[in-house]
């Protein structure tokens, strides 16, 4: 008689595995989450580098680029990513 066994004969078969199942789906949608806002981080630092002429190329101001980059606190405070 194995542990499984055991276990379905008391009813307690899977009872872990619901739970287990929502922790590694929370799981997921969180490091998404983070990986998303990593990859919005690094493209607003990207815009906030780049010259006139640039964001020209793709169709941007540089009144929009700034606003982008203005959404992001962090990079509101952080000097070294400030626009040009």
């Amino acid at each position: 008689m194995t542990i499984d066994t055991m276990c379905h004969m008391q009813g307690q078969a899977g009872s872990s595995a619901p739970w287990r199942r929502r922790v590694r789906g929370a799981l997921v949608t969180l490091f998404r989450e983070m990986a998303r806002r990593r990859r919005v981080r690094r493209t607003r630092i990207d815009l906030a580098g780049l010259t006139a002429d640039q964001l020209r190329d793709i169709g941007l101001t540089q009144r929009e680029a700034d606003a982008e980059v203005r959404r992001s606190l962090f990079l509101v405070t952080d000097r070294t990513v400030l626009p040009k």
